[in-house]
């Protein structure tokens, strides 16, 4: 419509620019994700495993997402014990999957909303946990055991953000497929979601 000079005033134009912009990212992202499943699939991708706190890669990621939650009056509070314990994992994949988990809290819960974010440590069992807990719009029973699955989305939810169905399932490959952990849901509709997972402590 832009090429056949139908956009004819400003507003109009103003907001397909935007709809080709964000369809773009949204595009990007897809790529992005599905190369990133692909290699680590594959077994090509390069993996710098060292010993690093999930508390310090934790703090990280809530600097970043916390400009986003900001812009929808959520808050955030932090339960993220001193760095003293110790997990084997790339730093740069572990940062990714807690981004993914954080933002999709942000996404999908409502203006005035929280997010609680934490780490347990679990010596008996010589775990660490990462947990992102919201209370957002949450999901039905029925979708919980596909979550996790390529390009599945949350059917009563895609009217509340859009996104490509591969952050989660890369947030999997990550943890489970990389770093020998396990990923966990759960979630009551209409009241929230706590998003996580586990890893070995060294």
């Amino acid at each position: 419509m832009l090429v056949d000079g139908e956009a004819t005033d400003e507003k109009t134009r103003r907001d397909f620019y935007e709809i080709i912009q964000s369809e773009s990212n949204r595009l990007g992202r897809l790529i992005d994700n599905i190369l990133s499943i692909s290699r680590i699939e594959s077994g090509l991708v390069k993996v710098n495993k060292q010993p690093i706190s999930l508390s310090v890669v934790m703090k990280d990621a809530i600097e970043v997402i916390a400009p986003q939650a900001k812009t929808k009056n959520i808050s955030i509070e932090e339960r993220v014990p001193p760095a003293f314990y110790q997990t084997l994992a790339d730093r740069d994949m572990l940062y990714q999957a807690l981004l993914n988990l954080m933002s999709n809290s942000v996404k999908y819960t409502p203006e005035g909303g929280r997010l609680i974010i934490e780490t347990v440590v679990d010596e008996s069992a010589k775990k660490v946990v990462a947990k992102i807990t919201d209370n957002g719009v949450g999901i039905p029973a029925k979708d919980l055991p596909m979550l996790f699955g390529k390009f599945f989305r949350v059917e009563s939810n895609n009217k509340m953000a859009s996104g490509t169905g591969l952050g989660l399932s890369l947030v999997k490959h990550i943890v489970e497929g990389v770093h020998q952990g396990r990923v966990f849901v759960t979630s009551e509709e209409g009241k929230g979601s706590t998003f996580g997972f586990e890893l070995p402590l060294v």
